[in-house]
Formats: C-alpha cells, structure tokens, sequence
C-alpha cells in the first residue's frame, strides 16, 4: 500500500476518524521530527524576528490575521 492510497482511504472517513488518525499520528512522532530550518529558513526567521523587535506595531494580532483572511 502506498502512501497515496491510506490518504485517500483515510479521506473517505468521517472527520471525527479523519482526526483521531492525525492525533494517533502526531503522538507517535518523535519530538523533533521536521524541525530542522534550512539556512535561507533561519536566515528569514531571524531577519523577521529583527523586523519585529525594531517595531513591534508591525505584527498582526490573531484577531487581525484572521480578519484579514476573511474568517
């Protein structure tokens, strides 16, 4: 069985499955598992972190954010 094909099995499921199948994944996974940052990743992270630093104004709340996405 391929990947492709447990995501669509999984897709027919109902959501309440669909997320116990995400929870059961996600409790399984080791604690760093995909937090390796590329150097262009970390260079932007730190480069943004810096931006916000020097003005604090320039983020967004939650609330904005999603305002701002029209949710």
């Amino acid at each position: 069985m391929t990947v492709e094909q447990v995501i669509n099995d999984l897709a027919a499921l109902p959501p309440s499955d669909q997320l116990r199948v995400v929870q059961a994944i996600w409790d399984q996974l080791p604690r760093d598992a995909g937090t390796e940052l590329s150097e262009a990743q970390q260079a932007e992270l730190n480069r943004r972190w810096s931006e916000y630093q020097a003005d604090p104004s320039s983020a967004l709340t939650e609330d904005e954010f999603r305002l701002a996405l029209g949710r």
